[in-house]
């Protein structure tokens, strides 16, 4: 993972976004991504390291959304357990 939890970051439609968390699921690393001046903005993304840069892919597919969710939920209620 390069992206670190409460990192602040500026994706390509200008919008800002905190880390909320970072998880490797099924050997791909995702990262879940809450709007920081609109919290009800959130986001599902693939993290790559693509020459030297750090490429954020948004997750489309509904179903993956959902366990990655299901996901973060439970490693996020265990770390504030």
């Amino acid at each position: 993972m390069i992206l670190e939890k409460q990192m602040l970051i500026t994706l390509s439609d200008n919008e800002e976004y905190v880390v909320l968390d970072t998880i490797t699921y099924n050997q791909i690393n995702y990262v879940y991504l809450v709007g920081y001046t609109n919290k009800t903005k959130m986001k599902f993304c693939i993290e790559e390291l693509e020459n030297g840069q750090i490429k954020l892919t948004e997750v489309d597919d509904v179903e993956l959304k959902q366990q990655l969710l299901k996901i973060f939920t439970e490693k996020l209620q265990l770390e504030n357990a």
